[in-house]
């Protein structure tokens, strides 16, 4: 028996013993793919003190190989595009992509010899595309370097699109290349346990930006540029002015020994005008991409399926794959987008519109775009839908192309129903069977006083209330009446809301309750009624559909912009679009500055995205 109890207790040991062994293994692997994770996120930061020397200075020059766009020594396939409007031509995107495919089948292409093509659907100026295969299953990680100090290492890892993302054929869009510099692609392959195979690195001298956009901007004064959020700058701005010559045959009479003879010649002309593009810039404000856009259009980018759809003119929106290359583009038939659109999620996207043509008021329609069949309707007309109010505004003014209410940003917020954010009328309108003949106001956020004319409307408007604690599901407390000292009651207003605000957003969290939603949003605090106190502000109302209320669940104060910009919260950190200024900044919730650009021109909305599953992973 006690012979038996030894082996039991042995074992025991033994078992504890390697438990612990493996536990300690387990914990330890786990701290170094924490600490490797740590490093990669740090690494692409984009930031020049987190980064340990250049790339480039550890290859040596006999090692680079040189890639050339023109010239006689060119190895880098080109695509000519005669106009913006000619990229975004499915026909002729779908032109290019099989030119690359007949490349493709004519020859084998590996790591140290593979395809490139300079931007050839010519969707981004500061992009190269890259193919090759390799013989066993692997990922690629690439470092585009530059000799200057001010400009740091940017490195990624590429997106496959294959299971675990490893694979044995390579085909991408390498972005992040610096206009007007000699970049370094460094690319380095590994196999699916992680460890290097191959590494090459190439050298091509870029182009300058085709909008003279600013490849370094000014940054100010910052906290601490190591709480930045990692991703890229997508900044939506004004155009910038830039000169272009053509030649043509002409053909001329002269006068010759006393006989008038015709003559070709050449006549070259030379005329200026503006050219426009997204621009996306890293943390260190490096221009790291260009997406060229026919005019001066949209507000927003959007992932929508495997594809980003985006205004490339103002009466068209593109859908663009992860190669760059144009799947669709939609035709807007007789009307121009005038800002933002939303996405439904079951393949369409609603579009504030204005209607061309003399005395038509602007931003005051809704278009939806069914993307799968590409087709254009009126979904919501705001000068019908709200026809009171528009008379009123017309007879005001005096005009019938009057801004009255200046439909600004917009929101799916169910089957038929959307958010609309109205800019003029400082209001924020809650619509029900949009796309039907007997469209309904559910509900109007903003102050009662602007409603004060309209009795039918301002019955529509919700009524602002207190949580009863800091649970966000409690019920929320009426607005509270205060005695007056000439008798009666007099309701105290709780909150002053917002005025003419930009770029709504509506968020759902599982701690609310049904019929709640969060409702975040820049309150310009511009424009009759507006607080005077020269700020602008990021509002969070907490709206409560059964209770017909909306309380002011947090608010933060920035520099004003008084037209235009956009704010957004991540974690602790904002990101704020100050369109007045021309700038764009990070800053903490203390309101510490993380880091703050200055850009050379009009800008109207800054993003930020990592581009995780879409060109990264």
């Amino acid at each position: 028996m006690k012979r038996k109890l030894k082996i039991v207790l042995m074992t025991s040991i033994i078992m504890l013993a390697a438990m612990g062994a493996f536990l300690w293994k387990m914990n330890d692997t786990s701290k170094k793919l924490q600490k490797e994770n740590a490093k990669l996120i740090n690494e692409e930061k984009d930031l020049v003190e987190n980064q340990n020397g250049k790339a480039i200075d550890d290859v040596k020059d006999i090692d680079i190989i040189p890639l050339y766009i023109s010239g006689s020594k060119k190895n880098v396939i080109t695509t000519k595009f005669d106009s913006v409007s000619d990229i975004y031509n499915p026909d002729k995107s779908a032109a290019a992509e099989e030119n690359l495919t007949d490349i493709k089948k004519r020859s084998s292409f590996t790591a140290i010899k593979p395809l490139w093509a300079y931007n050839p659907y010519g969707t981004n100026r500061s992009s190269m595309y890259l193919y090759f295969q390799t013989d066993g299953k692997c990922y690629c990680r690439y470092t585009i370097s530059v000799k200057n100090d001010k400009i740091p290492d940017f490195t990624r890892t590429l997106a496959n699109g294959a299971s675990g993302n490893v694979s044995t054929e390579h085909e991408y869009q390498i972005i992040g290349l610096v206009p007007g510099q000699i970049n370094f692609i460094t690319l380095k392959l590994y196999n699916r346990e992680d460890k290097l195979s191959q590494k090459v690195t190439y050298k091509i001298k870029m182009p300058k930006s085709g909008c003279k956009a600013q490849t370094i901007l000014k940054s100010g004064p910052e906290y601490t540029r190591n709480r930045i959020t990692n991703g890229l700058y997508m900044v939506f701005g004004d155009g910038s002015r830039v000169a272009s010559s053509s030649t043509k045959i002409v053909t001329k009479k002269i006068k010759k020994n006393g006989r008038t003879i015709t003559k070709r010649i050449k006549k070259t002309s030379k005329k200026a005008a503006k050219r426009y593009a997204i621009l996306m810039y890293d943390n260190s404000g490096v221009l790291r991409g260009e997406i060229p856009l026919d005019g001066y259009c949209g507000n927003n980018i959007e992932k929508i399926y495997d594809n980003i759809v985006y205004a490339s003119a103002d009466d068209k929106i593109s859908e663009v794959n992860a190669l760059g290359q144009v799947m669709k583009t939609f035709n807007m038939n007789g009307y121009k987008q005038s800002g933002e659109f939303a996405y439904d999620g079951f393949g369409n996207i609603y579009v504030i519109a204005s209607e061309r043509g003399k005395n038509k008021a602007p931003r005051s329609n809704v278009l939806k775009i069914e993307l799968e069949t590409s087709k254009a309707s009126v979904a919501l007309d705001m000068n019908d839908f709200l026809k009171t109010v528009y008379k009123a505004k017309v007879k005001e003014t005096g005009k019938e192309n009057t801004d009255w209410i200046g439909l600004n940003s917009i929101q799916v917020a169910g089957t038929n129903k959307l958010l609309l954010s109205s800019e003029s009328l400082s209001s924020i309108f809650k619509i029900s069977n949009v796309n039907s003949l007997l469209p309904k106001v559910d509900y109007i956020i903003a102050d009662k006083k602007i409603w004060k004319k309209y009795k039918s409307l301002k019955k529509k408007v919700l009524k602002k209330a207190l949580p009863q604690s800091d649970d966000a599901t409690a019920t929320p407390e009426p607005t509270p009446e205060v005695k007056s000292i000439l008798g009666g009651s007099k309701k105290q207003e709780l909150f002053k809301s917002q005025y003419g605000q930009n770029y709504i957003r509506k968020t759902k969290s599982s701690s609310l309750a049904d019929g709640q939603y969060y409702l975040t949003m820049l309150n310009n605090n511009s424009g009759k009624g507006a607080s005077p106190d020269g700020k602008s502000y990021y509002y969070r109302y907490l709206v409560d559909e059964t209770t017909k209320t909306y309380m002011m669940s947090y608010r933060k104060a920035f520099s004003q912009t008084k037209k235009d910009g956009n704010v957004s919260k991540k974690g602790d950190i904002y990101l704020y679009c100050d369109a007045d200024s021309r700038s764009f900044q990070e800053s903490d919730d203390d309101g510490k500055l993380i880091r703050k650009f200055k850009i050379n021109k009009k800008i109207k909305r800054v993003y930020k995205n990592d581009w995780k599953n879409f060109w990264f992973v």
